[in-house]
């Protein structure tokens, strides 16, 4: 049988930079510091011919595991016959290996102009389709071609052994508020109305912008970048809640308060699940930049009930985009109306039950006594955090501090 040759195998299309290809793979060969470089710019996926993707994953397959990066050694670990057959001529490629990355982004570039010529294809049929609107065509495709345009790059195959992970060392949390709050992190508060909800998530932010612990004022932290989207109250109902707790973050934070790295937006009910409302808070985000956002309350970010997982998923994925822009989530939701044991209402999140699950951290405020109101976890903790048990309102300087600070220090008397 006539065994496959590699020339056979050679695509007759103007769609990729075959002579770039082989020169990445060859520049790889040599050294590491090649492979370093190509992979800041490509994935598999860039490279057209399969032959070439073949050799490229195999390389970084051998790279991941420890094993060494030689002829001989891809060689024994590529299976298929015109990938085989094409090393040779690798090993003796004219080429450069410093000149890498200049054949590294020619190979990324016509792979992102395949990809962008599919999308175009998917988009045709889009637009003809009766079903869909023309807003919402728009907004799939602008949102497309965004990602197409702005992907990362990162290697495309990631898993790890359990020993490779093993042999890692620990990551230290990429802290926000050290102990509390780590980038990314999501947290639900829910409660009984009028407790003050919305009050402590926006002194939360306040006093993280001003170099303040939240929940405890005698430490300081490195300042944030917050912004509150308020979708219940006013500019002037916001105005008068936040003055005095500006005042205390002016005396006790950082000495201005740090009033202007704090952005306001405050929006009649909004629905995040319509692309065009979320594109509206992502460029609200764009020109703001905050680690940490408070949002809410839940019930009025979409248009439609949140009583199913259906009804749930398309709100909590929305949700998601803003969190994967490296961005903490507190997120003020309403407590449902059931009575559970002891005649005590509960304080999970009304509706679906897909609202348990979503944040890392789930709490509800109940009042136990005047002037006092006990956090209560709805769902177990995904880690350790220093969150108090009961807070209490203190003065009109700072609405809510730990139990344990019953009293504010004498030097803030």
């Amino acid at each position: 049988m006539t065994q496959p040759d590699y020339d056979d195998h050679v695509p007759n299309v103007t769609n990729y930079d075959r002579n770039a290809e082989l020169a990445v793979l060859a520049c790889c060969l040599m050294s590491v510091t090649a492979r370093n470089e190509a992979k800041k710019h490509l994935v598999g996926g860039d490279f057209y011919h399969p032959a070439h993707e073949i050799i490229w994953d195999a390389m970084s397959h051998l790279d991941r595991s420890g094993g060494g990066v030689d002829p001989a050694g891809v060689l024994s670990h590529v299976q298929d016959v015109v990938a085989k057959q094409l090393l040779p001529t690798l090993l003796t490629y004219p080429v450069v290996a410093d000149n890498v990355g200049e054949f590294s982004r020619i190979v990324r570039s016509w792979g992102t102009k395949r990809r962008l010529y599919a999308e175009g294809a998917r988009v045709q049929q889009m637009a003809l389709s009766p079903i869909l609107d023309a807003e919402t065509v728009a907004a799939k495709c602008a949102t497309a071609f965004a990602q197409l345009r702005d992907s990362g790059i990162t290697e495309d195959i990631q898993s790890v052994t359990l020993a490779e992970l093993l042999d890692e060392a620990d990551d230290e949390p990429d802290w926000l508020i050290p102990g509390l709050l780590e980038r990314r992190d999501r947290l639900m508060l829910t409660g009984e109305e009028g407790l003050g909800k919305s009050y402590l998530l926006r002194q939360f932010a306040i006093m993280a912008a001003a170099g303040i612990d939240p929940f405890d004022p005698s430490k300081r932290i490195t300042p944030i970048r917050c912004m509150v989207i308020d979708c219940e109250n006013d500019k002037g109902k916001v105005r008068r809640k936040v003055r005095p707790v500006v005042q205390f973050a002016k005396r006790y934070g950082h000495p201005n308060g740090n009033a202007d790295i704090v952005t306001l937006l405050c929006s009649p009910r909004i629905d995040i699940t319509r692309d065009r409302d979320l594109a509206r808070i992502h460029r609200e985000l764009d020109a703001t930049r905050p680690d940490l956002l408070v949002i809410g309350p839940l019930y009025r970010l979409t248009g439609r009930a949140i009583q199913t997982d259906d009804e749930a998923a398309p709100l909590l994925a929305a949700l998601d985009t803003i969190r994967d822009r490296g961005i903490a989530l507190l997120i003020e939701a309403h407590a449902g109306h059931a009575i559970g044991k002891g005649n005590v209402r509960d304080l999970r999140p009304r509706g679906s039950s897909a609202l348990l699950g979503w944040p890392e951290f789930g709490y509800g405020m109940r009042a136990v006594a005047s002037d006092y109101a006990d956090l209560v976890p709805w769902r177990g903790d995904r880690d350790a955090r220093e969150f108090p048990q009961r807070v209490k309102i203190a003065s009109d300087r700072i609405r809510w501090i730990p139990v344990d600070a019953d009293v504010l220090p004498q030097e803030w008397a």
